[in-house]
């Protein structure tokens, strides 16, 4: 990733340059004019090495420096290619202002510059209408890039998942060639020396407790390989409501009803096992009385879930296995999650990534 992204630095480096020797081929780099000629070429072509990384700011000091030669000097239409790279960038901004706002800005103040020299229809409406087709294709070239992420995001999700499968597959497989298997044994065993064997009452009573085990463990078997193989799907835990009341009325004091109809349907069920999750740990680790407060930030692209508890109880070190699992989870869909002491208490922080993709930037 690193070197990718040092690519994309000497791709726009290697663009700056070819711009700087196309404005020379071309005549509009005006050595015989001193000094200030060249610094405000070099204002128009320098800035675009770095138009991915701040594409408004780029956009506005090359269409600055553009307008400045064209009213200084002999304009060429040539003049104002840097303009059209800035503009082709500008759709990867993340501000709808600097997208819309800076880039219709940036080709108005561009056609009344060139009205000046080449007039209304040579000037003004051929530099707009250049402006235009660059912006649009920039648009363009930012939906191809996103549909583009999204589809290499749900190949991954779809691997993950198939990979997922087959694990499960193996687990079912295992307990079936192995546990299933032996406890089967145990309990034929069992049942023939109750039948055959000379026992004293208390030694039935030990043997039936046995058999009683044996069965309630065989019967748990097999519900589970039925869930390992019911096409991956897992079913839905208990509502977060019910767990939280649960909890309540076990001893969770909890601050303020948390905002959690804020959550997209989305990420819900996600969402809803981070924070029972984080409130069981709570009460078991700091028993009754502990206090508890859940906050909620929906933004576009991500729903981050804090929820902090008091430490009362014996301090613990670590995260049990229902809060890595949800680690693994969300670290498979871009999210993060994180655990630790805070000040006097103890914080679950998650970072649940929507379904909308970020902007991705042009090439």
């Amino acid at each position: 990733m690193r070197w990718f992204r040092d690519r994309k630095s000497l791709l726009d480096l290697g663009t700056a340059v070819l711009v700087a020797v196309l404005l020379a081929v071309g005549g509009a780099w005006p050595p015989a004019t001193g000094w200030d000629g060249v610094a405000l070429v070099s204002a128009q072509v320098l800035p675009l090495a770095f138009r991915r990384r701040f594409p408004g700011w780029v956009l506005a000091l090359v269409t600055a420096a553009t307008l400045a030669r064209l009213l200084t000097t002999q304009p060429h239409n040539i003049d104002y290619v840097p303009v059209l790279i800035a503009l082709y960038t500008v759709p990867s901004a993340r501000r709808a202002s600097v997208r819309w706002g800076l880039g219709g800005l940036s080709a108005a103040a561009l056609g009344a510059a060139m009205t000046v020299s080449r007039g209304p229809v040579d000037g003004a409406l051929l530099a707009v209408a250049v402006c235009v087709v660059a912006w649009l294709l920039g648009t363009e070239r930012q939906r191809h890039a996103a549909e583009r992420a999204e589809f290499a995001a749900q190949r991954t999700r779809f691997q993950l998942e198939r990979l997922a499968a087959e694990r499960r597959e193996q687990t079912a497989r295992r307990l079936h060639d192995t546990l299933a298997r032996t406890t089967t044994v145990m309990l034929v065993q069992a049942e023939a020396l109750l039948a055959v064997g000379e026992l004293t009452s208390t030694d039935r009573a030990r043997v039936d407790a046995m058999l009683a085990a044996g069965r309630d463990a065989l019967g748990q078997v097999r519900e589970t390989l039925r869930e390992l193989r019911d096409d991956g799907q897992q079913q839905p835990g208990p509502a977060v409501a019910a767990v939280l009341a649960e909890l309540t009325a076990a001893g969770l004091v909890i601050e303020e009803e948390p905002a959690l109809h804020r959550i997209p349907d989305q990420v819900r069920d996600l969402a809803d096992r981070i924070v029972s999750e984080a409130a069981i740990n709570a009460l078991r680790h700091n028993g009754p009385g502990v206090r508890l407060r859940v906050e909620v930030e929906v933004a576009p692209e991500s729903v981050r879930i804090v929820v902090r508890s008091d430490r009362i109880g014996h301090p613990t070190t670590g995260t049990g296995y229902g809060l890595d699992s949800l680690r693994t989870q969300l670290a498979a869909r871009g999210g993060s999650l994180a655990a630790g002491p805070e000040g006097e208490g103890w914080s679950v922080a998650a970072v649940i990534p929507c379904l909308a993709v970020p902007a991705v930037p042009t090439r």
